[in-house]
């Protein structure tokens, strides 16, 4: 493939502004003088557990150049998840060869972080930041963080460039991905990467019970049809507790945390979460007595199959190292979740697929739907950038079915683009191509400036009642007062 570029187009790939500072990167203004050549750059990152490392650049000029900088901020937690930052490195250096080789003067240098910090620390530091107005020009968040984003005045609305570099690979990306990062109406947001939220199930331990190898193996296909149902789960595991396969608590584990895991059952259960066209949340509260009263079985008070310490729990000390240990029946996971264990937890493949199944959650009655939650990250645009389609058109670049695949199949997250599914990086992973499936089934979170009240609302609930404090009935009433106090006219209770 040929590509003709002009050195006028190449350098409006650049965009307005070069030279001068970034916020948070200090970037060099200088012209190299024809004839003298190119220079290359050099980007550095030191990720460390836990701890944001700025990188070190490295430029070396036969000439001088002018340089536009571009920050960045990644954010995993998982080390697995790296190239939602190498990407847009990868994407700089092209563009800073495309100039070159057009006759321009002028390359990117990309300068920012890749985070393995908890969620929580990252959404604080970038909290302060977007506050402080030192924000990064690109940053990854997940897709529900647009209402409240948005509403803030803090990023982009992104129709235009979309728009604009529309046969740029955006034709491509997979359609339903972009109801995930719209509100009202308008483009907030690029994704990242999309996932699936399985139940994983232990095939030695289902084998204990005395399930047939054919038995576990269409145990994904029954829940498909909606012959095994969520009580169904419960009963399962339950038997495991009181047969002595796994000890009492470790039937079904689920995050130790708040996250947006918690509305599945609810989804499971027939459950709707938001009216996208009142722009208001919705709480059925008929539906949310069965979560209660499934949780409350599920509990150490009733069938034992839910530890009663699990929230509090650290997921990287505590949590995959049991699992990973075969101690636990049914873990409520994620796909990357498949990659961790391999990458940072010393499962091997061929065990990974000796021991693990995998299916969809299944559904709240007997024929209902199953279902599971997909929690799409994205890039962002910051609003204050001094070169938002510079920072656009990186994105662009990052977004490349060759090198979105690359992510995809070290930290287990399924693809944004058509031309993903076959591509040979992509199609030759046997998990992605056994979960892929699963996107059909995928529920979004509301994009919707209160959900991250009403997500933390479902959690404390469910804790109170694995805890001990809550009964079904105690629960329902308490959620809904709290509902309906802190949100108000936001959200429509249905009793």
């Amino acid at each position: 493939m040929t590509i003709n570029v002009s050195r006028r187009n190449a350098l409006k790939l650049i965009g307005a502004g070069i030279g001068g500072l970034i916020i948070g990167v200090a970037t060099a203004s200088m012209i190299l003088p024809r004839g003298q050549g190119r220079t290359t750059t050099t980007v550095t990152v030191t990720e460390t557990k836990g701890v944001t490392v700025t990188p070190t650049q490295t430029t070396t000029p036969p000439g001088a150049v002018q340089q536009q900088g571009i920050t960045v901020w990644g954010q995993g937690p998982e080390p697995e998840s790296h190239y939602r930052f190498d990407n847009i490195v990868t994407a700089g250096n092209r563009v800073s060869k495309i100039v070159s080789l057009a006759g321009g003067r002028a390359e990117i240098r990309i300068g920012g972080e890749y985070s393995t910090a908890a969620w929580s620390d990252y959404r604080t530091k970038l909290q302060n930041a977007l506050s402080a107005g030192t924000a990064p020009d690109i940053f990854i968040e997940a897709h529900h963080a647009v209402a409240p984003l948005s509403e803030a005045g803090w990023i982009l609305a992104l129709d235009d460039f979309v728009k604009q570099y529309w046969d740029w690979g955006y034709n491509d990306f997979i359609e339903g991905l972009w109801s995930s990062v719209r509100y009202k109406g308008k483009i907030y947001a690029i994704p990242q990467d999309t996932e699936a939220r399985p139940i994983y199930y232990r095939k030695d331990l289902l084998k204990k019970l005395g399930w047939s190898d054919t038995e576990i193996e269409e145990l994904p296909n029954r829940i498909l049809k909606g012959d095994f149902t969520f009580q169904d789960m419960l009963e399962t595991a339950a038997e495991a507790v009181s047969k002595g396969v796994v000890q009492p608590g470790y039937g079904i584990w689920h995050r130790p945390n708040a996250g947006p895991d918690w509305p599945i059952p609810y989804l499971a259960f027939g459950g709707t979460l938001y009216d996208e066209g009142k722009n208001v949340l919705v709480a059925d509260m008929k539906i949310w007595y069965k979560v209660f009263e499934w949780f409350y079985q599920a509990s150490m008070r009733q069938k034992k199959a839910i530890w009663d310490k699990l929230i509090g729990l650290d997921f990287n000390r505590d949590v995959h190292p049991t699992v990973v240990a075969g101690k636990v029946l049914f873990w409520w996971g994620g796909t990357w979740h498949k990659g961790q264990w391999i990458g940072s937890f010393g499962l091997k493949e061929e065990d990974f697929w000796k021991y693990y199944g995998f299916a969809l959650y299944p559904p709240g009655s007997r024929g209902g739907n199953p279902v599971t939650l997909s929690q799409p990250l994205a890039y962002f645009i910051y609003s204050r950038s001094r070169n938002p389609e510079l920072a656009f058109l990186l994105v662009t670049l990052a977004s490349d079915t060759y090198l979105n695949s690359l992510h995809a199949v070290e930290s287990a997250h399924l693809a944004i683009r058509y031309s993903q599914l076959s591509h040979p990086i992509y199609a030759k992973d046997r998990f992605l191509k056994e979960t892929g499936y699963m996107v059909a089934y995928a529920k979004y979170q509301p994009n919707h400036p209160k959900w991250g009240t009403y997500s933390q609302l479902i959690f404390e609930t469910i804790r109170g009642i694995e805890g001990g404090a809550l009964d079904p009935d105690r629960a329902l009433n308490t959620f809904s007062t709290s509902l309906q106090r802190q949100l108000g006219e936001s959200v429509v209770i249905r009793e």
